[in-house]
C-alpha cells in the first residue's frame, strides 16, 4: 500500500465549497483511478484555512500514474477558486509589469509507502466530520526502521486496534526522507482519540519504541515553510488531529 497527502491552503469562507467539490469531483475521479483504495479530505481542528487530501493506493505505481495522467492537474486547476494565494508564489507578469505578485503555488505532496497496516470496518464519511485522523511523526535513528516496524507491528498495532473507537492503524515511511516515519490512526471520533491519549496508553506506546528514535516532533501538514514544523522532545510530543470532512472507501 501507498499513502499520499496533498496539503492545501483554503480561502477564507470557502471550506464548504471545497468540501462539495471534493465530494462531487475529486472522489469520483479517484474512484476511476486504478488502484486508489481510499480518499478523504481532512481539516485540522485548529485551522479553518488548511485542508489535506489523504489517499491510499495499492501501490506507488498507481499513485504516480494518477498524478501524471493529467487528471490531478485538471482537478487542481478547477479548485483554484477555493485555494488561497501565497506571497511566495511564482514570479509572473501582469499588465503593470513583471515581478513577484501573489500567486497560487502547487500544493505540497508527501508520499509514504505503508509498512504496517490494520483496518477494521470500512471508513466512509458521507456526513460532516464523522471521523478523526491522528498523525504522529518520528525521526528514526539510522538503521533502526526495521526494528521500529517489527515492534510497532507486534505490540502497538494490536493494542491500538483493541482500543475503543480505533478503526485503522498505519505505519508509513517517507519516500524522500527515509529517516522520517508516521503513525496514522483513524478514529470514530475526536473524543475517542483524546480518551486514548488521556488514559496514558499513548505515553506507554511511545516508551516502547522511543529507543529507535533520534527525536520526536509533530508533523504539521501544511503548505507553510519549515517555520511551521516545530521539533519537540518525546516528553513534549504534541499530536495533531484532523477531522474528516468527507471521504470514501473505494475498494471493490
Amino acid at each position: 500500500m501507498f499513502m499520499r497527502f496533498v496539503n492545501l491552503k483554503v480561502k477564507e469562507g470557502r471550506q464548504q465549497d471545497l468540501a462539495r467539490f471534493y465530494e462531487d469531483r475529486v472522489i469520483p475521479a479517484l474512484e476511476e483511478a486504478s488502484g486508489c483504495l481510499y480518499a478523504s479530505l481532512l481539516r485540522p481542528s485548529n485551522d479553518d484555512q488548511e485542508c489535506v487530501s489523504m489517499t491510499m493506493w495499492r501501490s506507488k505505481k498507481g499513485a504516480e500514474a494518477y498524478e501524471n495522467s493529467g487528471v490531478y492537474d485538471e482537478l487542481l486547476d478547477e479548485s483554484d477558486d477555493f485555494l488561497a494565494e501565497v506571497s511566495e508564489g511564482r514570479v509572473r507578469s501582469s499588465s503593470e509589469g513583471s515581478g513577484t505578485i501573489p500567486a497560487l503555488q502547487d500544493p505540497e505532496i508527501e508520499s509514504y509507502p505503508v509498512e504496517v497496516a490494520a483496518v477494521g470496518e470500512v471508513v466512509d464519511a458521507v456526513g460532516p466530520q464523522q471521523f478523526f485522523v491522528r498523525i504522529v511523526s518520528a525521526r528514526v535513528a539510522a538503521g533502526k526502521f526495521d526494528e521500529l516496524k517489527k515492534r510497532f507491528d507486534e505490540i502497538i498495532k494490536p493494542a491500538l486496534m483493541a482500543t475503543k473507537g480505533c478503526r485503522a492503524v498505519f505505519l508509513v515511511e517517507n519516500v524522500k526522507r527515509r529517516s522520517r516515519a508516521l503513525s496514522v490512526t483513524i478514529w470514530d471520533s475526536e473524543e475517542d482519540a483524546i480518551r486514548h491519549e488521556l488514559s496514558g496508553a499513548f505515553d506507554e506506546h511511545v516508551a516502547k519504541v522511543s529507543e529507535f528514535f533520534s527525536g520526536l516532533y509533530q508533523w504539521r501538514l501544511s503548505l507553510a515553510s519549515t517555520q511551521d514544523r516545530s521539533a519537540v522532545s518525546g516528553k513534549d510530543l504534541k499530536v495533531r488531529g484532523f477531522k474528516v470532512v468527507t471521504g470514501r472507501s473505494l475498494r471493490d
